[in-house]
């Protein structure tokens, strides 16, 4: 079981993401589209197992990969378009609740499978792209950067998850994956 603790503080950042807001202008059917459970089906997986490798997940990391992931998104607390709280399990134990505020946060853990044994502290950034239903993370850590792009098809069914990762001690890793979770 991992427990994790976020600090959010508002605060500008830049990036990839395209007309990326602070939540005021978002839409509620682009931010619905998020709302509910959604299992990764494994069969779909990209380059998992070396994204894991390229985190330190030594001889279990295939298996990671395909084991059962399952995330539950719901409208965080703070009731601002764009922001979710995101309860994440899988078939390793991992069982952890996360918000997501927009701006930059710092998330503490206890142990973390891809950051690392803990207890540690990542610093994070949060955007929201109502109109292309765009949800997007940039992270640095101990062991490098990472983005994570998630994005919720037209149909509302297919949740598609962007992660790329450049480890800081060796510039050499330099990786992405790509999953995707089917809503249930």
């Amino acid at each position: 079981t991992t427990t994790t603790t976020t600090t959010g503080r508002r605060g500008r950042h830049q990036h990839r993401a395209r007309r990326a807001t602070t939540g005021v202008l978002a839409s509620t059917s682009a931010a619905d589209a998020f709302v509910g459970t959604w299992a990764r089906d494994a069969t779909q997986n990209q380059h998992v197992t070396l994204y894991l490798i390229a985190h330190g997940v030594g001889r279990g990391a295939m298996d990671k990969a395909n084991m059962e992931y399952t995330q539950t998104w719901t409208r965080a607390p703070s009731g601002v378009e764009g922001e979710f709280t995101v309860h994440t399990t899988s078939g390793s134990g991992t069982n952890r609740v996360l918000t997501y505020p927009l701006g930059e946060f710092v998330e503490k853990y206890e142990s973390s499978t891809i950051f690392g044994d803990g207890p540690g502290e990542v610093k994070r950034c949060a955007t929201f792209d109502p109109a292309t239903r765009t949800h997007f993370v940039s992270t640095v850590s101990s062991l490098g950067d990472e983005t994570t792009t998630r994005v919720v098809d037209e149909d509302g069914k297919t949740m598609r998850c962007r992660r790329e990762f450049k480890r800081r001690d060796d510039p050499e890793v330099d990786v992405w994956c790509a999953e995707v979770f089917i809503k249930q």
